[in-house]
């Protein structure tokens, strides 16, 4: 039997960032692997300027996510963002830099951010040969995270304690068992016994997939803000064949 973690997400709003082309930053309807791997990151104290550490966590797990809410609803949010104007002979470094300028040389961008209204999933962990980091010691940090955790962005705090458990078992089980554990009874009506799930082990046989997606949210390095691509498969958890 293969052993995961598995831990529960609930938020009012989350955000799981696509790729930001243009005016609108869309949100999928599940976290991928850059999120999973942020938010399990700053659960155990990793900086995000320790890119060695980092590039070697990254390697290491992986992820699965069933998504329970009955209902997938979403809202966007509009901004506007102060920026400098164009000027291809000055090269800002930090925010800072972008707003301590005159009044003039400062201009307006507008934004659109998407934000998943009340999603509710399930995430179960694996590890590798290798991994910095055993589940155990993994699930104590997300009993007592060393960094506060979001859901994609700061304005979308946990709404719901992560309730991490390790579990024994297949994919497909561990998911079921975790339905029926995990899921608070307040959210009883409001959660489906199945629903999709997605996971990105290749090896995973307890599970039939339906689609087989790329995904470029495999982080490659948080310092250059640079992303890979990797398979993801998905298909329906089905408690009886």
């Amino acid at each position: 039997m293969k052993e995961y973690l598995v831990f529960q997400l609930y938020s009012p709003l989350a955000s799981w960032g696509e790729e930001a082309v243009g005016e609108i930053r869309h949100s999928a309807t599940v976290p991928g692997r850059s999120a999973l791997l942020g938010l399990l990151a700053a659960a155990i104290g990793i900086e995000r300027d320790e890119e060695q550490k980092l590039n070697t966590f990254n390697q290491h797990y992986h992820l699965a996510v069933h998504a329970l809410a009955s209902q997938d609803r979403w809202l966007r949010d509009y901004h506007t963002v102060s920026a400098p104007r164009e000027n291809k002979k000055y090269r800002y470094y930090t925010r800072r830099d972008e707003l301590c300028l005159a009044p003039e040389e400062v201009g307006t961008l507008i934004s659109q951010r998407e934000y998943r209204c009340d999603g509710y999933w399930h995430v179960a962990v694996s590890a590798t040969p290798g991994a910095p980091y055993s589940l155990t010691a993994l699930c104590d940090g997300l009993l007592t995270p060393h960094f506060p955790l979001y859901l994609g962005r700061k304005s979308c705090p946990l709404a719901l304690p992560l309730a991490p458990q390790l579990m024994d078992g297949s994919l497909k089980d561990v998911f079921i068992r975790a339905a029926k554990e995990i899921t608070p009874a307040e959210l009883t009506g409001f959660t489906l016994s199945e629903g999709l799930c997605y996971w990105d082990d290749p090896q995973e046989a307890s599970l039939k997939w339906q689609q087989k997606q790329r995904s470029n949210s495999q982080p490659l390095s948080r310092q250059r803000w640079q992303f890979g691509s990797y398979t993801r498969f998905c298909g329906q958890l089905q408690e009886r064949e």
